[in-house]
Order: C-alpha cells, then sequence, then structure tokens
C-alpha cells in the first residue's frame, strides 16, 4: 500500500489492511517518516515502513514550483520503495498515489487498485482558508485549478486501467461512474464493533468537571468544518455544557484565540487526537457529536464523515450538516438534529434541544444507535466487499497468467 501520511490515525487504512493480512496476504503500508515514529514497525499482521520525504519536497520560496510542477509525481520514492519488495498488488490511497501506483503496477506488470477516499481532486485546494485574500488568493486559486484539470487528464487516464476502484461513500460512487465508466466498490468508513466503557479522560485532559456535558467535535478540522460556527453557538450552550475539540488542526491558535474573544474560553477545549485503538472510548464518553461542515466543493457535499459512524457507535445523538448522504443516515436512523444552515443560532439551538431530552431517554436513544451501529454500519458489514473485490483482482491476474 502506498500512503501519503504518517500513518498515525489513518483507522482507514488500518482496518483495510489489517483485513487483507487476515486473509493470509503480506501486507505493507509504505508511508512517510515524522518526527518520533520508527521506520519499520508491525502493526497487528500489518508492516508499516515509513520513508523520509526528498529535500525537494521541503523547498520554500520561488522553489517551491518544482514540488508544484511535479505534483502528482511527488510521492514516485513510495512507490520505487515499494517496488524493492517485489508486490503482487499494489494499492493507492488518494489522488496523490495514483500516478505513482500505476507507474509501478506497469513496471512489474501487477494490478493497481486505488482507493479515493474523498473525491480527492475537488480536494485540492481545500485547505485555503476563508481568510486569505487579495493576490495570494488569487494566485493560490489558479495553481488549484491548473492542478485540477492536470488531475482530471491524470485520473480520465488512468482509473478506468485499474483492477479495482475503491470509495468511501454511495455518492461517491455514482459521481466517480458517470466520470470514469467504472463501478466503484464502496467502502464505508465504519469502526469496527466495539462497546468500551467511557473513559474519564476526556473531562479530565480537558478540564472539565466530571457532571461537565460535552459536544464533541471530533477529527481533523478544516477551514470548511464549522468550527468557527460551533465556537460562537457556545456561548447559548445551556450551562454544564462544554465543546471540546478532538483531533489534529493546524488553526488550533486562531481558534482558541476566538475562544477567547468570544468569551467562551472555559467552555471551550481542544485536545490532541488520541490513537484509533483509544478513540472509542474517549468518543462514548460525550454527550453529542457535532459535524457541521460547510461545504465548498462536490467531494465535501457528498461526504459520509467517519465521524458519522463514529458518534454513531459510541450512541451519541448528532448535530450535522444538511448535505445528501450524511442527512440521509441522520433521517434512516432518527440520530439527531440536522441543521438547515450552518450558523451559530442554529447550532446552538440544535444543541439545546438535545440538552432539554431527559437523560433516560437520551439513554435508550444511545442504545438505539449503538445497536444500529452493531448490526448495519459497522467494519464488520464493510470487510466482505473488500475481500469480495481482492478475490477478483487476483482471480482475473491467475487467469492473466495462465494463458
Amino acid at each position: 500500500m502506498l500512503l501519503t501520511n504518517r500513518y498515525t490515525h489513518d483507522a482507514r487504512v488500518g482496518r483495510e489492511a489489517r483485513t487483507l493480512a487476515d486473509l493470509g496476504h503480506e501486507v505493507t503500508i509504505h508511508c512517510l517518516l515524522g518526527e518520533g515514529l520508527p521506520e519499520g514497525e508491525e502493526d497487528r499482521g500489518v508492516w508499516v515502513v515509513r520513508h523520509e520525504q526528498p529535500a525537494w519536497l521541503e523547498m520554500t520560496g520561488a522553489a517551491r514550483l518544482l514540488p508544484l510542477a511535479r505534483y502528482f509525481s511527488r510521492y514516485e520514492f513510495l512507490a520505487r520503495a515499494a517496488e524493492r519488495s517485489g508486490p503482487d498488488v499494489v494499492h493507492g490511497h488518494d489522488l496523490e498515489t495514483l500516478l505513482p501506483a500505476a507507474r509501478l503496477a506497469r513496471r512489474l506488470g501487477i494490478p493497481h487498485v486505488h482507493d479515493d477516499h474523498e473525491l480527492c481532486l475537488e480536494k485540492l485546494g481545500q485547505g485555503v482558508a476563508d481568510w486569505v485574500t487579495g493576490g495570494k488568493r488569487a494566485a493560490m486559486d489558479a495553481v488549484t485549478a491548473h492542478l485540477r484539470r492536470k488531475g482530471a487528464r491524470l485520473e480520465r487516464r488512468l482509473i478506468p486501467r485499474t483492477a479495482a476502484l475503491i470509495t468511501a461513500s454511495p455518492l461517491y460512487a455514482r459521481e466517480l461512474h458517470e466520470r470514469y465508466g467504472v463501478e466503484p466498490v464502496v467502502l464505508l468508513n465504519t469502526p469496527e464493533r466495539t462497546d468500551p466503557d467511557p473513559t474519564p479522560l476526556l473531562r479530565s485532559r480537558a478540564g472539565l468537571p466530571e457532571d461537565a456535558r460535552v459536544v464533541l467535535y471530533q477529527g481533523t478540522i478544516t477551514p470548511s468544518g464549522g468550527a468557527e460556527e460551533a465556537i460562537d453557538a457556545a456561548a447559548d450552550f445551556p450551562e454544564r455544557w462544554a465543546l471540546v475539540f478532538l483531533g489534529v488542526t493546524w488553526m488550533r491558535a486562531r481558534l482558541e484565540e476566538r475562544a477567547t474573544k468570544r468569551g467562551v474560553a472555559k467552555r471551550v477545549r481542544f485536545l490532541d487526537a488520541v490513537s484509533p485503538s483509544e478513540l472509542p472510548a474517549w468518543t462514548r464518553a460525550a454527550d453529542v457529536g457535532i459535524a457541521p461542515i460547510r461545504p465548498t466543493n462536490k467531494g465535501q457535499a457528498l461526504s459520509l464523515a467517519n465521524k458519522l459512524f463514529e458518534y454513531l457507535q459510541a450512541g451519541l445523538p448528532m448535530v450535522v450538516s444538511d448535505i445528501p448522504a450524511q442527512a440521509d443516515l441522520m433521517r434512516e436512523l432518527d440520530a439527531g438534529e440536522i441543521l438547515p444552515d450552518i450558523t451559530p443560532a442554529a447550532i446552538a439551538a440544535a444543541v439545546r434541544k438535545l440538552a432539554a431530552l431527559p437523560d433516560d431517554e437520551r439513554r435508550d436513544w444511545g442504545r438505539r444507535l449503538r445497536a444500529a451501529a452493531h448490526e448495519k454500519y459497522c467494519w464488520e458489514m464493510q470487510s466482505p466487499k473488500l475481500v469480495a473485490a481482492y478475490g477478483r483482482v487476483l482471480n482475473a491476474t491467475h487467469r492473466e497468467r495462465s494463458r
């Protein structure tokens, strides 16, 4: 597998890799080296090999044009490292690995499985914050448009040649089919079945009293994630209710400053991400889960966020955006409040409505949501689709080589 992060919190990739390893395959994830991380380790039957990025990828100033010119091949070093072990299949994750994985597959004459987690072509430029304006914004928009055109050409050429295409949402699958004429395998970002006791660490690490009620914003925070609106909404939360962010973000300092300026710093707390194996107990300790995304591209508008399934597994009623896949899931399960718009007033009103429920009613609701997760929305219900896809890929390869 080729992966362009450090494989510290990528639960989806871990689940896929362990499923394949459990079948008896030798699975190696080639990913990026980070400070304090081992170059190699074994993770529940999966080998993880981390690699230092080439120096040219860290160039600054005018020299940054070189990485931009080689944007879609910049992770070729991961494919070259994987090549040394003589793989039988190359499984690339997201757009950044599409070209390196396709080249590796062609060199070795092996199948190429492509995993498009979130319509990554649409994700280009997603990290540009709203407050970037003027000439800098215009330049960044121009670069984004250029990369999207180039990436679209690359996808049109390479995705139809893959042995299997995997994605994370039925609406993503429909979009990819319309674009490229392929039938993707849909693997929802559902966690494995778990039923841990809530950990007291959520409140103690956040500096909250034991009886505080927690609205949890879990996962990576981006400029379009509605974090600012959630912070502003906290001013109108009921007494003893607090907002806790649990995850990674480069926006943390800005968000903390916002909470201070809004006078809600005592009820808005930030915690670093915890490992995927620890996460269920932390999520279970909250009272409400929140996902107020403001979609800025088609990928976000068609998304079905990991955190929704994690909240569901924990039995948390939710407050989420009214975007198609998420709203459909909410209505199917009667899982909480769908926001009419992403404003502080709408978020606060939704939280107050859930907070007004009697404790025994909220506990019954949580049990029903956990039951739905265990019966339908869990990795144990998704993994057979991955197993079947690999069966087709390997059988086709065997037939081809037997001719």
